[in-house]
């Protein structure tokens, strides 16, 4: 059981993330002391999900992509992780977990980065969106948003709620996402949601999806 702390997203507060322009502002020591605390930070971070994969549906699920804290150039704003479906293990569809300063969130995503080298298209992703008023029928609406690829990482989304009680809403939001992709996912807000065990809110979220999910199998 890991608590999430102030501190893991505190270290995303910074407003300067480049090696080379950290090198240039601060002093070496700085510098060390911001790595150590992002990789100690990190550190946590994938026990944590190394912890998750433990607990879902034996057999159900590929290894865990756990995201480096450095791209190499770079420190990262957010921390990420992915879990695929063993059916869909070489697809681009996936269930991300991530951490950033705002917030942490599990949800459904069609992956684009290196898209070419898995499989299945956008189109055929999106037309989950068909099933998510049965797929969210007994669920829990709180903290649930909608949004599409082209949304900003911390602008206002579309709560699941409101998108299964505004026709109109619902409309204008498949429009857009069906020229991209969606996104659908539960979250915990900084300063407002108190996570007292991250493993049990990302394996609940990841539970939640696995319905919606599987229909790509």
């Amino acid at each position: 059981m890991t608590v999430l702390t102030d501190k893991m997203y505190r270290i995303f507060d910074q407003e300067e993330f480049s090696f080379k322009k950290l090198k240039a502002n601060k002093t070496p020591y700085e510098v060390a002391e911001i790595k150590s605390e992002f990789k100690e930070v990190w550190q946590i971070w994938k026990s944590v999900q190394l912890n998750v994969a433990k607990q879902l549906p034996a057999g159900k699920f590929a290894k865990v992509h756990v995201e480096s804290w450095t791209n190499g150039w770079n420190l990262r704003d957010h921390f990420w992780a992915s879990y695929r479906l063993n059916s869909l293990a070489d697809c681009n569809p996936c269930i991300g977990v991530m951490l950033d300063k705002k917030q942490l969130q599990v949800y459904l995503m069609f992956q684009h980065y290196k898209s070419d080298q898995r499989e299945g298209t956008t189109s055929q992703y999106n037309k989950l969106l068909a099933d998510i008023p049965v797929w969210s029928a007994d669920l829990d609406l709180s903290n649930w948003y909608l949004w599409d690829k082209n949304e900003m990482e911390f602008a206002d989304h579309l709560s699941l709620s409101e998108y299964l009680n505004d026709p109109i809403k619902k409309e204008q939001f498949n429009k857009e996402a069906n020229q991209s992709s969606f996104l659908l996912g539960k979250f915990a807000f900084r300063n407002h949601d108190e996570v007292k065990n991250m493993e049990k809110f990302i394996q609940e979220g990841i539970e939640a999806l696995i319905p919606l999910y599987e229909k790509l199998s």
